[in-house]
């Protein structure tokens, strides 16, 4: 699977805090060539690791609240993310393992990270709003 952007511009940084890249880093290794685990392995081996204050603005972790779009379609969606085992559809949690998951974290409101899936087809998303 191709994860690199669509465009000529680099990806946004990505930020993680040290305790969320030792579960993330662990999670992308456990999940090999899942289409998620390689998103998240490509994000973690470029992440920025900071303290959880250290950015003038929240970013996405483990836990937060996140309104995205979804550069594919033009749907917003309100979500919170979560470790696989927390995951549900029906109550808006979606896993790090998701390739949508995965492609949130790090992110900040105004950025957006865009990848190619399994099928050759764009994928993209935009942060709107992130609350932890």
């Amino acid at each position: 699977m191709n994860t690199q952007t669509q465009s000529t511009q680099a990806p946004p940084a990505i930020y993680v805090t040290e305790a969320d890249f030792e579960i993330l880093s662990n999670l992308a290794d456990a999940a090999g060539r899942a289409p998620g685990g390689r998103v998240l392995a490509e994000e973690m081996a470029r992440a920025v690791i900071v303290e959880p204050n250290e950015l003038p603005r929240p970013f996405v972790r483990i836990g937060s609240r996140v309104q995205f779009q979804d550069l594919s379609n033009g749907q917003t969606r309100a979500v919170r993310i979560s470790l696989p085992r927390d995951a549900s559809i029906d109550d808006n949690r979606i896993s790090v393992l998701s390739p949508v998951g995965a492609a949130l974290i790090g992110l900040t409101a105004g950025e957006a990270f865009h990848w190619t899936d399994p099928e050759g087809r764009a994928r993209g998303v935009r942060v709107l709003a992130v609350q932890d």
